[in-house]
């Protein structure tokens, strides 16, 4: 994985497989027994639980403007439909549907949903008209909102509950009532064919700005003179081409980058 610190942003290729050890096994059974504690954490699935109760507790409620435009109502359908159903999810099923709509869930956050040890926790979601409530505040902004509650339950005992509210502040046109769409979203998303490189040719003081596929701004960059692995391309509305460079972070292509395409790594 490549870092770069400059300017104080810090660049992650998020993309990039870093190559993986291998551990070397014993025949020392003696031995073997000696370390054996050392792998085995009696208190896996305590802490695994904690850090799932934790993660619920620290979401944020959502605003949506201009600038960060609300997510389309497809995001949210998995969560509305659980308010129906009534059924509990796994933290990890929970983290797929939820991490696409809130800001705050960062690689920490998933990660801790995500560890097996705490799966068998379930996470429920309740709430009052949120299909129809979503929907509205998406078509028609001016500071509508909508709101649901998570639940994560060890069996019967409830380990925590958490209420979130998303709310559009998007202006819209009063006399058509329709949302004004942002131009800084990206379209025409398309996966490219081999492996991809994108160069930044800029000076190493030079800092690239990304962007997420709604067009809000990362609070991260990408330093000039570096290479980028990328698997996709999108365009904003003036006609600019970004290339993705990490799970949602895009860097626009210029006259001072350059994309290699390579059959393979």
């Amino acid at each position: 994985m490549k870092k770069i610190k400059l300017a104080g942003i810090t660049a992650v290729a998020l993309l990039a497989v870093a190559p993986v050890a291998t551990l070397a096994t014993t025949t020392d059974t003696a031995q073997a027994g000696l370390f054996s504690s050392t792998f085995t954490d009696p208190n896996a699935t305590t802490n695994a639980n904690a850090a799932v109760v934790s993660t619920i507790n620290k979401l944020t409620d959502q605003t949506y403007d201009e600038n960060n435009p609300m997510p389309t109502t497809s995001n949210f359908q998995g969560l509305a439909g659980l308010t129906e159903s009534h059924l509990g999810i796994s933290p990890v099923q929970f983290s797929s549907q939820i991490v696409n709509v809130n800001s705050s869930m960062d690689d920490d956050a998933t990660t801790a949903l995500a560890n097996s040890a705490g799966q068998k926790l379930k996470i429920y979601i309740s709430g009052s008209n949120v299909k129809t409530n979503m929907q509205d505040a998406y078509k028609k902004g001016n500071g509508r909102s909508f709101t649901f509650t998570i639940t994560v339950k060890n069996g019967e005992n409830t380990l925590t509950t958490k209420t979130l509210t998303y709310t559009n502040n998007t202006k819209t046109n009063a006399d058509e009532g329709t949302t004004v769409k942002p131009t800084s979203a990206l379209t025409e998303i398309t996966g490219l064919n081999g492996y991809n490189v994108i160069s930044l040719k800029g000076a190493s003081s030079q800092i690239y700005p990304l962007i997420s596929v709604l067009g809000k701004k990362s609070n991260r960059g990408l330093a000039g003179s570096t290479d980028w692995y990328t698997d996709k391309s999108g365009k904003d509305s003036n006609g600019d081409t970004y290339y993705r460079v990490s799970t949602d972070e895009w860097v626009k292509a210029g006259s001072d980058t350059a994309l290699h395409t390579q059959a393979s790594i």
